[in-house]
Parts: C-alpha cells; structure tokens; sequence
C-alpha cells in the first residue's frame, strides 16, 4: 500500500465521568440506569424535563416559525401573491437538500391555488446558486415572485438583476451569508448576523418553517403539513446537519412519515432500494435514499428528481425511480475512478506527514462528484480537503473539512484568488482560474497550518462509555434506541469493553469485513467489522485477546434476532498494536 492511501491511526478518547451525585439523582428521578444517564449528562440532558424532551420529542417542541428573522416580511409578500394569483417560482439547489425544499414549497403552494413553477440550475451549465439563466426563464413565464430555497444568501448581484427585471425575491436559505446580503423585500436565514433563532436547520428546515408561518398566516390547518415531513427528514439527514433540537424533533417525525408516506414517488424510491416494509432510518435515509435523489443533479439536471417527489403518478413515479437508480450505479462509476484518480495525484502533491491540508485538481473530473471524493478523502486523512474540476481554463471546487476549521473562513483568507466562494463550516464551494491553482493550494496550505495543530488532524473516536459485555441487554438497546434518530451531534452510542476473548477462528466475508465471536465472563456475542477484513489474520491465534470499541444493534438472519455488536475499532490487549487503520 502506498503512504498515500494510508489512513491515520485512530485516537481513542473516553467520556469525562459527570458528577456521581447529579447522576444518582438523575438516574431516580429519570428511572434510567446510570450508565445511560452519564451519557445524556454529557449530551447536555443533565435535568429531568431536558431528558424527558429528548426521548419524547413532540411536534410541539417545535418554535414559533415567526421568531425567524425576515419570515413577517417574506410571509406578507407571498400572502400578497397568492390573493393577486402572481406568477410564483420556487428556485431551488440541485442536491438533496435543496430538491426536498423545492419539492415542499412546490406541493405547499400548488395546494393554496398558487400558480408555482420551479426551477433548478443545472449544475454542470450554470454552477450553484441563483443564476441570470434562471431569473431570464421566470421573467420569459411573466413570474413576479421568486422564492429561493437553500440558496440565494450570497447571490447580491442576481437578486439586483431580478430586480431589474420586475421580479421580487424572497431568500431562504441556512447557509452562512457573504460579506453584503442582497438587497430584497425579505430574508428568511438563521445564520444572517441579527437573527438570533440560533439552530443549525437544514434548507428544508427552513423552508417547512416558511410553510408553517404560510398556514398559519393564512389560518389554514398546519396539520396538513406533516405529510411533508418526509421531505424533511431526507433533506435534513442528507445534508449533515446536527441532529439536535428542531433537527432532531422533525427528522424523528419525518422518518416515521417516511414509512407510511402516501407520496407515490418515495414508495417506488423505496421499493427499488429494497427498503419497502422496513424501519427507516437515517444511515439508510444518507446512504441509500439520498444518493438516488441525488443522482441526476450530480450528473446535471434535477428535475425529474422534484416531479418523483411531487408527483401522484404512480406509473411516472415508478419510471423516474428506475431512472434515478440507474443513474446512481453509473454515478458510483464515476466516484471510484475519480478517487483512483485522485490517490495517484496525492502521491506527486501531498506530504501527509507536514501537511494540514489536501487540494487536488484535474481535467475531466465530474463536478458532481467531487465533493462525494473529498468527503472520502476526509473521512480517511482526516485533512480539509479541496478537490477542482477544471474546463476550459476555469476550475469548480468542492471543499469538505473537519472539526475546528472554518471551510468559509479559510477561503475568506484566500478570496484574492478564487473567482467566487461560498457554502458554510463544513462545506464549500469555489470558482478558480486554472492558473492561480498552485497558489491558492500554497496558500490554502498555510492558513491550514496556523490554524490547525497536530492535535486537530489526528482522528479521534469518542467513547460514550466503557461496559462489560454482561450489560449489553435488550433493555439497554431498546432504551438507546430512544437516542435516534442518529447523526451529528447525536451519534449512536459507543462503548469500549477491554479483554474480550476472540472465540474460535476469526473470518472475512463480503468486501473485506471480520466476522467474529467474542466473550468476557459469561457473556458471548457475534461481532461484525465493516471494513476490518484486514484483521482476521492479526487475530487468529486462539485464545487472543482484544479491546474493542463497538455499538450494539439487533442482527436478524433467517427469521431468527440477537444481538451483535458492530465493530468501530480493535486492538490487541497486550497493548502491542495501536489501534487499527480506520
């Protein structure tokens, strides 16, 4: 194996202890074992009602849509539309996010009688973002209104453009604004400096809180709303935000509704992804759900992605599903090669020893694929990460990053060089001139290495308790499974067992992964390593022993369920191997 393709040691970090008092009153008041409740203390639920909230979350918890900074002024304005029977279009992005958000408000308004349209850039024509191409389109359809979803917070000159052309615009968006905000009759972003809704919603988020004030403005049952909860719970999981708060309070509900949705374009979505009749959750919702939504604006145009969520077609549903997976096979084509492609150039440009961050560029490579690629070049380098498509001398960048570095905030550092930027802490997007690549690269380099220490770029896996294997239980699953829905901020728990017997020979089976038997005391479970096929040999010997870092799920095979324990990380007892490459 190459240096370059090698992934960074892992770096195991177990929980503080919280304080034994508060935890022996927590755990009487809040009839949960302790081992739970110093878990929830350390997730911030160190009071009974903030414990009771969080594993009863009800739509009720949901905040007043108005307490957003912009949402008076832009309900007014589309209020004003509706009752004048304007010309409206729903201006969206082209991934998951920002197609749930434009699918929402589409279904939303064409419900109140609204003459809506939509329209989403394509990506490899017009980049992200409101475009001239698109308001030219909405001026040519005689439409007086344009509400922005997931985009439009940096689009200053366009908005002035619209304006121009006798179109209002109304923004909403989650992503960080710019240096200047447009200038428009309202602008509906929790992240804008003077509105202190605080939360991390999602485009999708935002735009159900637009519908929720829309219904109540209009005194219409806000009810009805929650059939669209679906939307949010694909948008908001596909765009990786913290599940915490609304997020978590929505995304709950919305993967429920995904079960029972009535919407024809999500069944048939369902049914070719193998998901029909089971529980949904959010990994199936990022890993299965989404990347078939996704697939055609990654590729280009979205659109038949909003008519499969809108529409009640059963026969078209099924068709664009079809579609939409096979689309999704060739964009897996494209991701391999792309990242083949980029390991070889890391071997000519990176020196994972000195360097905090990764910036790659080539000819050919396919926008919409790139930032997938630099996802997984973080996940396995832990480094920010840069990758550019370059055509025609111009490159399109996509940026990813890690905790403790402001993906916006570099870039800032770096603006006299890029064409155009934007995107938020986590990820990004660019605009370059081909020839001011190898500087920006020097300089994206620095700013990376005075802002992030040795400690930064190190991986960490965080241990929410250590247990023996005799206290894994069904009570205790059932109760960590009141945690979900799982994502950032609100990670399925981790445990750490030390001297785990390894029973009988351990084998691979699949794409590289470890099966195995483990025990401690009186206890045995079957364990299961995505990804650690590597290992089975290091183990073999009889007798070995391990630490293992791991969660526990229920595994049902042949009609028959038990618990198994999901491998996260190993290493040998006797303390003679670091943990393994991740």
């Amino acid at each position: 194996m190459s240096w370059a393709h090698r992934p960074k040691l892992l770096e195991w970090v177990l929980a503080s202890e919280p304080d034994p008092a508060l935890v022996q009153k927590l755990s009487s008041e809040a009839n949960l074992p302790e081992k739970i409740i110093k878990i929830l203390i350390n997730r911030h639920m160190d009071t009974p009602e903030k414990v009771e909230r969080f594993l009863n979350p009800a739509l009720t918890d949901l905040r007043d849509p108005f307490e957003m900074c912009g949402m008076k002024e832009g309900i007014d304005r589309v209020t004003k539309a509706l009752f004048n029977n304007e010309k409206i279009m729903i201006y969206g992005d082209y991934d998951v996010d920002g197609i749930t958000a434009t699918s929402l408000l589409y279904m939303v308004l064409n419900k109140l009688g609204a003459q809506v349209d939509f329209y989403l850039p394509n990506r490899l024509v017009e980049g992200y973002g409101l475009s001239t191409k698109g308001i030219d389109e909405a001026r040519d359809k005689g439409v007086t209104l344009i509400i922005t979803v997931d985009t439009g917070i940096t689009a200053v000159e366009e908005v002035k453009y619209a304006i121009s052309q006798g179109i209002d615009v109304v923004i909403t968006d989650h992503h960080e604004p710019g240096i200047a905000l447009p200038e428009t009759v309202a602008i509906i972003d929790p992240k804008q400096d003077l509105c202190d809704y605080g939360g991390d919603l999602a485009g999708v988020g935002v735009a159900f809180k637009f519908a929720q004030a829309l219904y109540r403005n209009l005194n219409q049952n806000e009810r009805e709303l929650e059939e669209h909860l679906d939307l949010v719970a694909l948008g908001t999981s596909a765009d990786i935000v913290p599940l915490v708060g609304e997020n978590r309070v929505l995304t709950k509900f919305g993967i429920r509704q995904i079960a029972r949705t009535t919407k024809p374009g999500l069944k048939s979505l369902a049914f070719i992804s193998g998901l029909m009749g089971k529980d949904i959750s959010t990994g199936q919702v990022v890993f299965i759900l989404a990347p078939r939504i996704n697939a055609l604006g990654r590729l280009g145009d979205a659109h038949q992605a909003i008519r499969l969520l809108s529409t009640k077609d059963e026969r078209m549903a099924s068709k664009i599903a079809r579609k939409l997976d096979d689309e999704n096979k060739h964009r897996k084509e494209i991701d391999e090669q792309t990242l083949k492609e980029a390991l070889h150039q890391m071997n000519q440009l990176v020196d994972l020893e000195n360097d905090r961050a990764i910036v790659l560029a080539a000819e050919g490579w396919h926008q919409g694929v790139i930032g997938i690629v630099a996802s997984r070049l973080v996940e396995r380098y832990h480094l920010p990460t840069v990758m550019i498509s370059l055509n025609g001398g111009v490159g399109k960048g996509s940026a990813r990053s890690i905790p403790g570095f402001h993906l916006c905030e570099a870039l800032k550092e770096c603006e006299s060089l890029l064409v155009k930027y934007g995107g938020h802490k986590y990820a990004a997007g660019l605009s370059i001139e081909s020839h001011n690549i190898e500087a920006f690269r020097e300089q994206f380099k620095e700013v990376s290495k005075r802002i992030l220490s040795q400690e930064d770029v190190t991986p960490k896996l965080f241990i929410d308790q250590e247990i023996e294997l005799s206290e894994i239980t069904d009570s205790l699953i059932r109760t960590i499974e009141s945690f979900s829905p799982f994502g950032p901020q609100n990670l399925r728990p981790l445990f750490l067992t030390r001297n785990c017997e390894v029973l009988g020979t351990p084998y691979t089976v699949g794409n590289n992964h470890l099966k195995m038997r483990v025990r401690k005391g009186n206890a045995t479970f079957d364990v299961i390593g995505y990804g650690f096929g590597d290992m089975a040999a290091i183990i073999s010997d009889k007798g070995c022993m391990v630490d293992i870092v791991y969660t526990i799920e229920y595994n049902t095979y042949n009609n028959n369920t038990r618990i198994q324990i999901r491998l996260r990380d190993i290493k040998l007892t006797a303390g003679d191997m670091s943990p393994r490459y991740q």
